[in-house]
């Protein structure tokens, strides 16, 4: 197997999983602007699940995207994959320590735009960005 082919297949795994987090990101996003628009009380217990089983596809895009950083360093796309993954862990990481943190944890309007916002622009541009790499950026390999 040609050096170039491997290497676009690893590319492939990488925006693979970035669409793999886009999408679950993006789910979760929609689940949580449709119980602000319409409360669905304990019913919408769900979104805590999905929320926290989104961060194991975008735990796994970022190490995969900060591994082919590391052994193949050159390509934009991955390396703005890998910083808005890393902004969307960390985001996370502050929310839930302050949640945590406080005495009387709040889920008012504040936190909803703060629990929704977020997810919400991560989830279009993670998404957009692997979805470009497969349409139109990801070069063509002969025979491949």
């Amino acid at each position: 197997m040609p050096a170039d082919h491997l290497h676009l297949r690893r590319l492939d795994v990488v925006f693979g999983l970035f669409l793999a987090t886009g999408v679950t990101v993006g789910t979760y996003f929609l689940w949580a602007v449709a119980d602000w628009i319409h409360s669905q009380g304990e019913g919408a217990f769900g979104i805590i699940y999905l929320g926290a089983l989104s961060f194991i596809p975008t735990l796994l895009a970022g190490f995969a995207g900060g591994l082919h950083r590391a052994l193949a360093p050159g390509n934009r796309d991955v390396r703005l994959g890998v910083m808005l993954t890393a902004a969307h862990l960390v985001w996370w990481s502050l929310v839930i320590g302050i949640e945590l943190w406080r005495d009387d944890p709040s889920y008012g309007w504040f936190m909803r735009i703060v629990t929704i916002g977020e997810p919400g622009l991560y989830a279009m541009a993670v998404t957009w960005l692997a979805l470009r790499w497969f349409r139109r950026a990801r070069p063509r390999v002969a025979g491949g």
